[in-house]
């Protein structure tokens, strides 16, 4: 279980036995800034944007989408609203289409997070509705003791990544 309470640190999943999922420090630390330690502290998300990296099969989450005015935020609920998808739109411009949309994540009020049956539907739906590059998205939740990364493809179902040490 990795701590939480470190800066800088970068997260690398195995995705298959030829591709791993990196997440850098910046957007660790993004989603960190949104743990859920104290009582009065709501669920909070957005989408994650980053790279397929062309000399592997990696893919790289370079930044995260923060809480937006419009989100519906409660302790143990979070919706998104559309501000995501323009924030998304307008980096993938400005990168010259070159930041791509790789998934979702949220945080969840206790130490080891579990997804529940509306994230699952969530990422369901994400997968078959939403335009992306490559099969997958990825859908990490941030704990107040652990980030756990699960994955679906269009082809495949809902699975949890290992982290690699």
């Amino acid at each position: 279980m990795q701590a939480l309470q470190v800066k800088q640190m970068r997260l690398t999943f195995a995705v298959t036995e030829v591709q791993r999922l990196i997440i850098t420090a910046e957007a660790v630390d993004q989603m960190l800034a949104f743990s859920q330690h104290s009582w009065y502290q709501a669920e909070a998300g957005g989408v994650m944007l980053g790279r397929h990296l062309l000399e592997s099969s990696d893919v790289v989450i370079d930044e995260v989408t923060t809480p937006q005015r419009k989100d519906k935020r409660s302790r143990f609920g979070f919706f998104r609203s559309t501000n995501h998808n323009r924030i998304a739109q307008e980096k993938w411009k400005l990168s010259n289409e070159t930041l791509a949309y790789l998934g979702l994540w949220h945080t969840h009020p206790e130490r080891d997070p579990t997804p529940s049956s509306v994230d699952r539907q969530d990422w369901e739906k994400a997968v078959t509705t939403h335009a992306y590059y490559g099969d997958r998205l990825f859908f990490p939740i941030v704990g107040t003791q652990r980030i756990r990364v699960w994955t679906k493809s269009r082809t495949e179902p809902i699975r949890e990544l290992g982290l690699l040490t």
